[in-house]
């Protein structure tokens, strides 16, 4: 079985890439749904978050504020590396264990779904065989955000300001999707990818 990681920025389509592998066959684990199950109430990094944040990330029913959460590290570099010290590796583990899970249903390829994957930096680039990455024009991505979460075009433009750059995530790849045009066109691109997988799969 090879482990691939699925990454690209805000707004590149990378879930809906992850949607068409799993139609194919491929089992995919969302980084993203990781990370909101470990920060479940009674959950130890739910904890540490407010230690580090303070209540003010909590909702009144005790579950966390991601909004909230989201504003105070996203304007601060080191509070976003205080989070990621907290989550990260909890996410890495959890991830290895629902791939240990499914390791015995035959499935050839797992692909990790993740926003981040930096190769050389440990982490989920240790885990992973290859690194595909879902690109797409800067202005084109954040029409679709706008649209899909209803953000203001500045909470946008800091979101994808924060991330690393396009040209520096697709210098990581193994594999390159361009999502500039439309769904059918980019299932075209992705069926071609999972078969050429497949093939090199022993």
């Amino acid at each position: 079985m090879k482990i691939y990681g699925l990454t690209g920025n805000i707004g590149s389509g990378k879930s809906t890439v992850a949607g068409m592998l799993r139609e194919l066959g491929a089992f995919t684990v969302d980084a993203d749904e990781v990370a909101r199950e470990i920060v479940r109430p009674g959950e130890p990094a739910l904890s540490e978050i407010v230690n580090c944040f303070g209540r003010e990330v909590l909702r009144t029913d005790g579950t966390l504020d991601r909004g909230t959460l989201a504003e105070i590290v996203f304007a601060d570099e080191r509070d976003r590396k205080r989070l990621n010290g907290i989550t990260h590796p909890r996410i890495l583990e959890r991830i290895k264990e629902k791939i240990s899970a499914r390791s015995g249903e035959g499935k050839p390829i797992v692909f990790v779904e993740a926003s981040l994957i930096d190769r050389g930096s440990g982490g989920l680039d240790d885990l992973i065989d290859g690194l595909v990455v879902v690109t797409c024009p800067d202005e084109l991505r954040e029409r679709r955000v706008a649209a899909r979460d209803g953000m203001s075009s500045g909470e946008i433009r800091r979101r994808m300001d924060s991330q690393m750059s396009e040209a520096e995530k697709a210098s990581q790849a193994d594999f390159l999707i361009k999502n500039s045009s439309d769904v059918e066109s980019l299932r075209v691109r992705v069926h071609a990818l999972f078969k050429a997988l497949c093939v090199s799969e022993p």
